[in-house]
């Protein structure tokens, strides 16, 4: 049976058991990925939410529509398409982030903005789309 590439853009470890085998689990490092059977895939998907909430993602968009996503989902966004997303301006950036609800991914998204030399006007827009204090690392600074 063919294997597919399962990714996990996360900086966290993503742990799969099967319950219908006995003992066998599956990790999947942060930043990395594994080959996994269609069976399996689609297993994990009938048991979890970790492909519905974008935590991991199968590179192989046939596969991925016969699971029911039409399209990838904006929680399962990776440190490239971050760092493009805030390539644009203000006003897409809010529109793009409005999208995202995922814990793993807005928590990704607000370390990058605070590790990013970013100006102020796409700062203050992760502020507002996350209500997280985007500043206070800066305003440390100035007292």
């Amino acid at each position: 049976m063919a294997k597919y590439k399962v990714l996990n853009d996360n900086p966290f470890n993503v742990g799969i058991r099967f319950e219908n085998e006995a003992n066998r689990e599956i990790t999947i490092r942060g930043k990395s990925f594994v080959l996994m059977e269609e069976d399996d895939i689609l297993y994990t998907d009938s048991v979890s939410k970790l492909f519905r909430n974008g935590v991991i993602t199968v590179d192989d968009n046939e596969l991925m529509i016969k699971m029911g996503y039409m399209e990838k989902s904006s929680n399962a966004i990776s440190d490239d398409e971050i760092e493009a997303l805030f390539k644009g301006t203000p006003k897409k950036i809010k529109e793009e982030l409005e999208k995202i609800d995922a814990k793993h991914a807005i928590e990704k998204i607000v370390s990058y903005a605070k590790t990013s030399d970013l100006p102020q006007s796409k700062l203050k827009v992760v502020k507002e789309v996350f209500n997280v204090e985007i500043f206070e690392e800066l305003d440390q600074e100035i007292v």
